[in-house]
């Protein structure tokens, strides 16, 4: 969004340097600017911050209806010097870009690996695992809440559907039936430019890879494709979040193999806990113990049959990163009506839950 041809020209000309960018248009006129970008969902969004200041229209007002209108878009805040901004998720801003602007400032924020804005070849986001050993525990559904948020918070987010012969994220997120998945992904290094056709637009703009559709089609599948579509997708993404399968299966390995942490799923019931402590010790056999963060998450964490925290942690030997509240009626409401209850019911404790566990997994990723 930019009034002024001279600005507008000096942007294109930055962005006629850099490769794989196609400039789609300029608009003058904001509601024009929203429509435009509500139909075609651009990659990234460059908005004038001096808008206001010309009397034109309130920037950071825009930057929230283009945000609600293409949630995937990355929105670029230009301005100059005298008038720095900051980017911030709550502004709907992923980047500010102060003119002239060099080819490096430009990088970064488009997200390229040049300006070190965002995941790419040689500086991967985070692949993060989400895992129970025993069915039942909330993990799918922590999952898909979890890359909503971390995406609503301005994270470049990919949610993967691990299981490849029963997935679920087709039958928790409104999905087309005509939405592709893994199993269409061509092997080895053409994979690298085909991956963008399967991936669809999920809640919040959350890029969702989606296992495949029949049961049988699992078998198509080799545990270094899994792999290895992980790894695009964390050349991509600033977070890759894997709904992990049960069983302890080559597959899963693959998938431990490329995380860089893996949080395990637990409740306060007995069985859950005997069955992660028992994947535990396997994790420690297999060398991941010790190779990367292994974390604990408590689903249903307030229903207290004669457990708590500090009495799982000793049991696993494990940090606690967060516990979820149990709540039944705003989590069915979501599972039937196939909405992440952290867009639904943002303010619902549940919710906030969830917001904490992506506040720590952050943090956590600073530390790393």
């Amino acid at each position: 969004m930019e009034d002024l041809p001279q600005v507008a020209e000096h942007l294109k000309g930055l962005l006629a340097r850099e490769q794989d960018v196609q400039v789609i248009g300029v608009e003058e006129d904001p509601e024009r600017a929203v429509a435009r970008v509500t139909s075609d969902r651009p990659d990234v969004v460059f908005i004038d911050a001096l808008l206001q200041a010309k009397g034109r229209t309130d920037p950071f007002a825009l930057a929230k209806r283009i945000r609600a209108g293409s949630a995937g878009t990355r929105i670029v805040m230009v301005t100059v010097p005298p008038r720095p901004l900051t980017a911030r998720a709550e502004d709907a801003i992923d980047a500010v870009l102060v003119l002239p602007g060099q080819a490096n400032d430009l990088a970064g924020a488009l997200g390229s690996p040049k300006g070190g804005g965002g995941a790419a070849a040689g500086a991967k986001g985070q692949v993060i695992a989400i895992y129970s050993p025993k069915g039942g525990a909330g993990k799918t559904t922590i999952a898909v809440n979890l890359a909503c948020t971390l995406r609503r918070d301005g994270r470049t987010v990919a949610l993967v559907d691990g299981v490849m012969q029963f997935g679920a994220l087709r039958h928790v997120l409104p999905v087309p039936p005509d939405v592709r998945s893994i199993v269409d992904l061509p092997p080895g290094p053409a994979m690298r430019s085909a991956i963008g056709d399967v991936l669809w637009e999920g809640p919040a703009g959350v890029h969702v890879l989606l296992a495949p559709e029949r049961p049988e089609q699992a078998d198509l599948l080799q545990p270094a494709e899994i792999a290895n579509a992980i790894g695009l997708l964390a050349a991509a993404h600033d977070f890759v979040i894997v709904d992990a399968p049960t069983r302890l299966a080559d597959d899963t390995l693959a998938i431990f193999d490329a995380a860089t942490t893996i949080v395990i799923v637990s409740t306060y019931m007995d069985v859950t806990v005997r069955n992660a402590r028992a994947a535990i010790d396997t994790f420690g056999a297999l060398g991941y113990r010790g190779q990367k963060p292994l974390l604990v998450v408590v689903n249903q964490g307030d229903n207290l049959p004669g457990m708590k925290k500090d009495d799982l942690e000793r049991t696993l030997e494990l940090r606690v990163l967060a516990e979820i509240p149990s709540d039944w009626k705003t989590v069915s409401k979501s599972l039937n009506q196939k909405e992440p209850y952290v867009i639904a019911a943002p303010t619902a404790p549940v919710s906030r839950a969830i917001a904490a566990l992506a506040a720590a997994l952050i943090a956590q990723q600073r530390v790393a």
